[in-house]
């Protein structure tokens, strides 16, 4: 048995409508796509067996594995498939602008699905098989239960483990699934050979970091998340105990609504951007440097679409500049309404920090602190909220980036930027799209889409006696095992 503690808990177990942190950490183990990323982010078939592309790059024929069973026991299907990726094309954020080039989707045997795109679509088996909000296969009958758009009722996916009981509050707990159909190759990421050591694993929310760190010593717990910089070197003087710093970072963000409200006014977002200091805020929320690095880029410095497009926008740090974009904008004390979560700690710490240099500019702050599931669930509705501080993950394209997408919460529809995604969609020459992703960064920038603060790297503490698992972005507990 695996116990992991988590800040909280997943807004929903339906991994085509949930993203974030947690909910991808725990269902990554029960659902499975078509494709999926490996250790270099790139996509391998997974439910599929191979895929054919047509030569204009327009049709798409999956063949599917035989043998790959859900969790209830029956054979997955072509109309499992086309189900679900019908139904993710509706109810997620990447999803409905993939879908927006889908033009049909057909089953001439029950081992084959042909997507048909209007257009060329570089990164259609990418999108597919995301780490984050995957399109993830359902039984058909799971999804045709329920209304169109509304959250499935039954959790089953065809992964090594399935979802045997949630107690609210309390834990998740998910079951080795005796009946899963593993592939053969070695494992590479999330894609490979998937082992399932572990009879069962339970993730229980832990909203006190000292009392997950505490748990993992007292052994309550193998694994805890969201471990505060601080404890680090506390931590690494404990026989028993090991801490992981990720080796792929997050980035640190507040999200501007700019569909309704006071942020629809591009110098009231330019003044928030000039106003902060990133450096100040970063130490604060997240502690010593090797946690954390200055960065315009919104892709990592690692990656090669990094670019430092828009820089002289970044970490502006220039009161004066923005109090003249303050008066320019008619601004008139209307409150910014902006909510951030105390089950992340960094981001509660960070927008503290920034309170005082937005009111030094004169804006007027209403900061609202609550849990995170009330933020997710709040920031659907753009009557609601201005702001919103978010712990952005990595995507392996800048097409993927959820603070690009036109229908995430924030809503960035700016034209030329939407104009510079659609080309970057069609475009597979690697000097051509990092050339329109540079001044696709550079217009995000300049329109004050959003906020980027840094790069942070999570710590996380396990016993030493955990072996096996996998950070691909998010850990993966598959092929964990516990060394005794």
């Amino acid at each position: 048995m695996l116990r992991i503690a988590h800040v909280g808990e997943p807004p929903s177990l339906d991994t085509q409508i949930t993203g974030g942190a947690i909910p991808t950490h725990i269902l990554n183990n029960v659902y499975e796509g078509l494709f999926a990323m490996d250790s270099k982010f790139q996509p391998r078939p997974m439910l599929a067996d191979r895929l054919e592309i047509s030569q204009d790059r327009r049709t798409y024929t999956f063949t599917l594995r035989r043998g790959a069973r859900f969790h209830h026991g029956r054979e997955m299907t072509s109309d499992d498939v086309r189900a679900s990726l019908e139904r993710w094309g509706r109810v997620n954020v990447r999803g409905r602008v993939v879908f927006d080039n889908v033009e049909g989707i057909a089953t001439p045997d029950p081992q084959t699905v042909v997507v048909r795109l209007k257009e060329p679509y570089a990164l259609f088996v990418s999108e597919i098989g995301s780490y984050h909000s995957p399109a993830a296969v359902y039984p058909k009958e799971v999804i045709d239960e329920v209304a169109p758009g509304a959250p499935v009722r039954r959790f089953i996916g065809t992964g090594p483990y399935r979802i045997a009981e949630r107690v609210p509050d309390r834990y998740i707990r998910l079951e080795r699934f005796e009946g899963y159909a593993s592939r053969a190759e070695p494992s590479d990421g999330g894609t490979g050979r998937k082992n399932a050591y572990f009879d069962a694993i339970f993730f229980i929310p832990v909203p006190d970091p000292a009392t997950r760190v505490a748990g993992v010593q007292r052994n309550e717990f193998q694994f805890a998340q969201n471990i505060p910089s601080d404890e680090y070197d506390r931590i690494r003087a404990i026989p028993d105990l090991v801490p992981h710093v990720a080796t792929i970072p997050f980035w640190a963000a507040v999200i501007f609504n700019n569909r309704a409200g006071v942020m629809t006014n591009r110098k009231v977002r330019q003044a928030f951007q000039a106003a902060v200091d990133s450096e100040a805020v970063m130490r604060a929320a997240y502690g010593p440097p090797r946690f954390w690095r200055l960065s315009p880029g919104l892709m990592p410095k690692e990656h090669p679409m990094y670019t430092e497009a828009g820089k002289e926008l970044y970490n502006q740090n220039n009161p004066q500049r923005a109090r003249q974009l303050l008066q320019e904008s008619g601004y008139r004390g209307e409150p910014v309404r902006w909510m951030t979560s105390t089950d992340f700690p960094p981001l509660a710490n960070a927008a503290q920090v920034i309170k005082p240099m937005l009111e030094r500019v004169g804006l007027t702050v209403d900061l609202q602190v609550m849990d995170w599931a009330a933020l997710v669930g709040r920031r659907v509705r753009p009557e609601l909220w201005d702001a919103f501080s978010v712990q952005i993950p990595f995507f392996p394209d800048p097409v993927l980036m959820t603070p690009l997408q036109g229908n995430f919460p924030g809503w960035w529809t700016d034209r030329d930027g939407q104009a510079m995604i659609e080309l970057l969609k069609r475009h597979t020459n690697p000097s051509v799209r990092r050339e329109i992703w540079s001044r696709l960064q550079k217009r995000w920038y300049e329109d004050a889409g959003s906020l980027r603060l840094g790069d942070f790297f999570e710590m996380a503490v396990y016993r030493r006696e955990l072996k096996g698992f996998f950070e691909a972005p998010t850990n993966t507990w598959w092929n964990a095992y516990l060394e005794r």
